[in-house]
């Protein structure tokens, strides 16, 4: 489990993790980001690895049916480049997940406000979010296979006419948030 200071900042905690330890970043199995104050996880996204939705959707069997039959799987998907700490680890190489959640327009009203407070948390949701993530850490550790990190082709920009481009590696801004 890591902790990541600095996320809105610029994604600067998990940025320093990854340039910090390259050794833990190349052996990942996978990582899942759940990056929402509230809101059931409804989605995820192979986030571009080629082979994603073996693994995923073979640690996805091992969750209740009451929370899985929620959730949406996109794959390959497409890389995320920010937003969120998981994109950190993408722009590396490594799987990282984000793993969504329905909004209950939080992102219009409260959030990162004053009124960004715990009486806006939905309890069932946090709580199915804990089983679904601790079920994904546990069968991702036990997979036998470690999952490989090819990644797809990834579409043409139609308004440029170019390929859209993975990622990449940014480092971490180190000042405490000052420039």
């Amino acid at each position: 489990m890591g902790h990541w200071g600095s996320e809105e900042q610029g994604l600067n905690g998990s940025r320093a993790f990854v340039e910090d330890h390259p050794e833990i970043v190349q052996n990942l199995q996978a990582l899942f980001n759940q990056d929402n104050g509230t809101g059931r996880v409804v989605n995820i996204s192979g986030q571009g690895f080629l082979h994603s939705y073996e693994f995923i959707n073979r640690w996805l069997t091992k969750v209740p049916a009451d929370i899985k039959g929620q959730i949406q799987t996109s794959f390959p998907g497409t890389p995320g480049a920010g937003g969120s700490d998981f994109a950190s680890f993408v722009a590396a190489g490594a799987p990282g997940f984000s793993l969504s959640s329905n909004s209950w327009l939080y992102g219009n009203y409260t959030w990162h406000t004053n009124r960004d407070t715990y009486d806006k948390i939905v309890w069932d949701d946090v709580r199915s979010n804990a089983i679904l993530t601790a079920i994904l850490v546990y069968m991702a550790c036990e997979d036998t296979q470690k999952m490989p990190r090819e990644k797809s082709v990834l579409s043409v920009n139609p308004r440029t006419g170019q390929p859209a481009t993975w990622p990449e590696q940014r480092k971490a801004t180190r000042k405490g948030g000052l420039d």
